[in-house]
């Protein structure tokens, strides 16, 4: 039976126009990225995670399964818009406190109205900054509107609100069952984006931060590898021989680094890398 809950274009990463080809794509993508194998003490979940990515892709590769779900799953959400409406009007009417309203932002970031949720959260910061409203949760709970909201502030471009987020989720529960999710995107999130357009000084302790999250070595080669990039750009030479050494040390063969050992031979006499 098709769910008419999940938002299975949300789980395989499209919108809801795409073509079957894009589906089978983006499938194929992460599929490759959740496999259980590369996942190691965290293979559990990545299980569960490939197995509702594989009942999207069956549900919407599908000509037929996909016309129904699309029907199915509109009649949900036009039913969740009727219970939102009315919990709302409750909400103004009768009980404006802190329970109901985090309960309504919670609500609204389960069914992808991420606009709202934060909408309500900025107001509701104004209102008890001195107070971990969200505390109001249960523990499970409170985990998932942390990182809902995390994605939220993501997808809109906030990067450095999303990572505050991640960060708190990831120091204070590293075996919760989202800590593979979220150590790959606080990765992505400095690598990918804060760092592009930081300043060399700012991006190393961007990168220092990717480095206590225990990556793999070739992800820290590569990190180290950036750093020296930084340290060339601040011409603090030793600093970026230093950590090219270190670059290599975990990655003997490690690419893309002509530009550095060029830069590196002009201030560094003898060098030999």
């Amino acid at each position: 039976m098709i769910s008419t809950v999940v938002n299975y274009y949300d789980i395989l990463e499209v919108h809801q126009e795409v073509s079957a080809e894009e589906i089978k794509r983006s499938f194929r993508t992460l599929i490759k990225k959740y496999h259980p194998d590369i996942h190691g003490p965290n293979k559990l979940w990545a299980e569960s995670k490939t197995k509702i990515i594989i009942q999207a892709y069956k549900t919407l590769f599908d000509s037929t399964t996909r016309e129904q779900y699309d029907k199915l799953y509109s009649h949900h959400l036009q039913n969740s818009r009727t219970r939102r409406h009315t919990k709302r009007e409750d909400i103004q009417t009768k009980d404006t406190g802190i329970h109901a309203r985090v309960r309504l932002i919670f609500d609204d970031l389960l069914n992808g109205h991420a606009r709202n949720a934060i909408e309500n959260y900025e107001r509701l910061s104004k209102d008890h900054a001195d107070a971990e409203f969200l505390l109001h949760l249960k523990h499970r709970d409170y985990i998932d509107c942390k990182f809902l909201l995390a994605e939220a502030y993501e997808k809109l471009g906030q990067h450095e609100v999303a990572i505050e987020f991640y960060e708190f989720i990831y120091e204070r529960g590293k075996d919760t069952h989202l800590a593979a999710e979220i150590k790959e995107r606080i990765r992505n999130i400095y690598c990918r984006k804060l760092t592009r357009s930081a300043p060399p000084e700012k991006a190393l302790g961007y990168y220092e931060k990717v480095l206590k999250l225990k990556l793999s070595k070739n992800e820290n080669a590569f990190i180290y590898k950036k750093m020296a990039e930084c340290y060339l750009k601040l011409k603090e030479y030793e600093n970026a021989l230093v950590h090219l050494k270190t670059a290599l040390s975990l990655k003997p063969n490690l690419q893309g680094l002509s530009k550095i050992k060029t830069k590196l031979r002009q201030h560094i006499p003898n060098l030999n890398i």
